[in-house]
């Protein structure tokens, strides 16, 4: 499956998800590697800070307890950075 099929299945989950949806959005290892990639080859700095969130949204649904702890770790770090702006 391609990966812009996967990234746009996590994303229809995500949305059913938060429209009354019953299934929890599940993130793929290859989703995860498309938000990596996407990450790496940010043109912005807004562009990064912004895949830096949605790679961070995947990870913590990610069915593996070593990518929540990332995604945690992540969300965790650009909280404090926004908090000493």
């Amino acid at each position: 499956m391609a990966m812009d099929a996967k990234i746009g299945r996590f994303f229809d989950a995500v949305g059913s998800f938060f429209s009354g949806g019953e299934n929890i959005p599940w993130c793929d290892r290859d989703v995860i590697a498309g938000c990596e990639r996407e990450v790496a080859e940010a043109a912005t700095e807004e562009h990064e800070k912004q895949s830096i969130m949605r790679l961070s949204w995947a990870l913590v649904h990610s069915r593996n307890q070593d990518d929540v702890l990332r995604g945690i770790g992540m969300l965790q770090a650009s909280l404090l950075g926004a908090e000493e702006c």
